[in-house]
């Protein structure tokens, strides 16, 4: 059985594998993460010829896509447990024609109503 008594913080939806998360927060989290995508783009396109800031938003850009990348694994995984269904499966985001049918997948679908090996459900749908 899943550890239950876990933190639910920030980091632990960011960064973390374990447990179950139900569709409104996987919605919620890839909206965050897109929008700091944009906000850094925004501020890159704002830099102009400003060779400094560029250097700046760019290794943001550079560390935010990393970090995005890591972080779209743990979403999926975790929403995957949440399904009941293998995490490999999350292979499927690598997928180019198959990414956002498999983002929208995950989001539409409601949370198994059962516990399973990774917890119980995070909360009614």
């Amino acid at each position: 059985m899943a550890d239950n008594s876990q933190s639910h913080s920030f980091a632990w939806l960011f960064f973390s594998f374990k447990g179950r998360i139900a569709r409104q927060s996987y919605i919620f989290s890839i909206i965050f993460i897109q929008l700091l995508f944009g906000f850094v783009v925004y501020q890159i396109v704002k830099a102009g010829e400003d060779q400094n800031l560029l250097a700046f938003w760019g290794l943001a850009f550079i560390g935010l896509a990393a970090a995005g990348f890591w972080i779209g694994l743990a979403l999926s995984i975790k929403r995957l447990h949440d399904l009941d269904l293998p995490w490999p499966l999350v292979v499927l985001q690598f997928i180019p024609p198959i990414l956002w049918l498999f983002i929208i997948f995950l989001m539409v679908m409601p949370s198994k109503q059962v516990t399973n090996e990774h917890g119980s459900p995070p909360f009614s749908d």
